[in-house]
């Protein structure tokens, strides 16, 4: 499960200068909620100062509000320059000295009106769509993966789209005529549950307490036929996968029956469920969203999951900006 993905190369003109305007106006709206609250504190806090000093109000107004926007407009700028979120390829390799296997980009809302309305999600995309961008990286994330039988996706924290990038590379192999099984690990978002079952009685966790069972409890998706292991809700707070003895004995069954399983794991740094999940499986790719997820954050879920035996596959980039133009992945 090896390979390297060219980095994306920024178009020059024209598009470079969208492109840096659209990360400004991401910036702009991470910020807002930061400076206005910074902004209301330190003019107050000015025009209390001039009250107190016998300032009339029409005086010290203008030079509080003055100093208030510039605070604000400082401590916003600090704060954004501080996220070091994942914005380069090249850095990745660099300081991380790990594969990036791919990117899918972003979802945007002009894309999703172009399908019908009760199929606008992901899962849509990528029924309905097969030859848009955001399908045709998961075919080449095919490549990457044609080699393990059970490959644990995961992100380092909640909403970096994980349980979409395991969907999307199941449902591509689905296609390409692989026998897929995705299975929802997360047992509390349980976020590919709600998307295409719903509510269910029983699942993953009841699979590991009778692995000679799992195959009664799978569910078929209609339009793509992929089949799925829901979670169910949690009977009890203090359950975990990981405390299933049968856990071990159930992957191994799954990985008999499939030509490729699909995990979707908790996040590494949530708890330490996701990457204790990770080590049971053949792969491991670790999920990060651009401009989104700290950088110390994916070193430290690197640490995490090169704990085990299990070695991580590499990342994969997900809500890429759709301005960029995305290299073919090729060997090492």
């Amino acid at each position: 499960m090896s390979g390297a993905w060219e980095a994306p190369r920024r178009n020059r003109g024209p598009m470079a200068v969208s492109l840096f305007w659209a990360r400004v106006q991401r910036a702009v709206r991470r910020q807002a909620s930061v400076a206005a609250i910074v902004f209301v504190l330190t003019a107050g806090v000015g025009l209390l100062y001039g009250y107190v000093g016998g300032v009339p109000a029409q005086q010290s107004a203008p030079m509080a509000l003055a100093i208030g926007l510039a605070v604000a407009l400082v401590i916003s700028i600090a704060s954004e320059l501080g996220r070091n979120t994942v914005t380069s390829v090249a850095g990745l390799r660099k300081h991380l000295g790990c594969v990036v296997l791919g990117a899918a980009p972003e979802l945007t809302a002009q894309a999703l009106r172009e399908l019908p309305p009760e199929h606008r999600s992901p899962l849509g995309c990528l029924t309905f769509q097969p030859g848009s961008p955001f399908a045709t990286a998961f075919r080449n994330l095919q490549g990457t993966i044609a080699n393990g039988k059970v490959v644990a996706v995961i992100g380092s924290l909640p909403n970096e789209g994980a349980s979409t990038i395991a969907l999307g590379a199941a449902i591509s192999a689905t296609q390409q005529g692989r026998r897929v099984l995705l299975v929802d690990c997360d047992m509390r978002r349980r976020s590919l549950t709600h998307a295409l079952v719903g509510d269910v009685q029983a699942g993953t966790l009841e699979a590991a307490d009778r692995p000679q069972n799992f195959r009664t409890l799978i569910h078929r998706e209609a339009e793509t036929g992929l089949h799925f292991l829901p979670a169910a809700k949690l009977k009890s707070v203090w359950t975990t996968l990981i405390g299933m003895t049968g856990l071990p004995i159930l992957i191994d069954a799954m990985r008999n029956a499939y030509d490729l399983v699909v995990l979707d794991c908790p996040p590494t740094l949530g708890s330490a469920d996701g990457a204790m999940l990770a080590r049971l499986a053949d792969g491991c790719i670790i999920v990060a969203a651009w401009d989104d997820t700290p950088i110390g954050a994916l070193r430290a879920s690197i640490r995490a999951l090169r704990r085990g035996p299990q070695a991580v596959t590499g990342i994969y980039l997900n809500r890429v900006p759709s301005g960029y133009r995305f290299g073919r992945l090729r060997p090492e």
